[in-house]
């Protein structure tokens, strides 16, 4: 629905957004981009049903406030996902009054289970991977604590793995059947090192990719030439079933 890249005649931007099974949407993007491109694609938003935030980033959480004047999901985030932080010094976070949002809206801070949706919280990290431009109000580290990914079916979806791709994949694979993995992987600054080990790691677990947002160009390219038709590129505007 909404990527940093997009297939001509649709809208992109700095963000996330995927609709999952035509009733899920994982994050939605900075504005209202990832509404245009549905409408573009036919999209009945009425049937969207749940609608999960990976975090509190303004390209993940940006079009929210959109969303609800076309459908009526529930919403689930991390509740400490409405934290101020910055980029950079600039504000990162909701830019807009939460207190218009008039969805029904779930905060949770610990893995639970939706029907078919499994939401991971808490995820470890092993390795200081987190870009110090990432700070709270106070000027603390902003080590990401409302970071959500989720599992449905076979696969594994990011939002940005702030908390790094490796670790997520290292331990959500250790309890579920993963097969794909699908979102914002932020390598777009990371060492050619760490790609190719994220990489090696991918292709140790027999996994199938689809890199999307923060991954950053020459990460994807990467993965894409190492793992040919087991990476997967998609654009805004891109329907994808297997």
């Amino acid at each position: 629905m909404c990527n940093d890249t997009s297939r001509d005649g649709f809208f992109k931007e700095h963000g996330l957004s995927i609709l999952i099974n035509d009733r899920i949407l994982f994050d939605t993007g900075q504005t209202d981009v990832f509404i245009k491109n549905g409408e573009k694609l036919g999209i009945n938003f009425s049937k969207i049903e749940k609608v999960i935030i990976s975090h509190g980033h303004y390209d993940h959480i940006g079009g929210l406030i959109f969303l609800q004047n076309v459908a009526n999901p529930e919403v689930f985030i991390h509740k400490k996902a409405l934290v101020e932080r910055y980029s950079d010094s600039k504000i990162a976070g909701v830019s807009y009054d939460w207190n218009k949002i008039e969805l029904k809206v779930n905060f949770v801070d610990s893995d639970i289970s939706t029907d078919e949706v499994r939401i991971i919280t808490n995820i470890k990290m092993r390795e200081d991977i987190i870009d110090e431009k990432f700070r709270l109000s106070d000027g603390r580290k902003d080590f990401f604590e409302d970071e959500i990914n989720i599992v449905i079916e076979n696969f594994l979806f990011t939002g940005c793995a702030h908390r790094g791709i490796e670790n997520i994949v290292e331990q959500v694979i250790k309890r579920y059947n993963i097969e794909y993995v699908v979102g914002g992987f932020h390598l777009v600054n990371a060492s050619s090192e760490r790609v190719r080990k994220i990489t090696e790691l991918f292709e140790k677990y027999d996994l199938k990719v689809i890199p999307l947002h923060c991954t950053g160009e020459n990460a994807i390219k990467f993965m894409k030439d190492s793992l040919k038709d087991k990476c997967i590129i998609l654009n805004s505007g891109d329907e994808w079933r297997r």
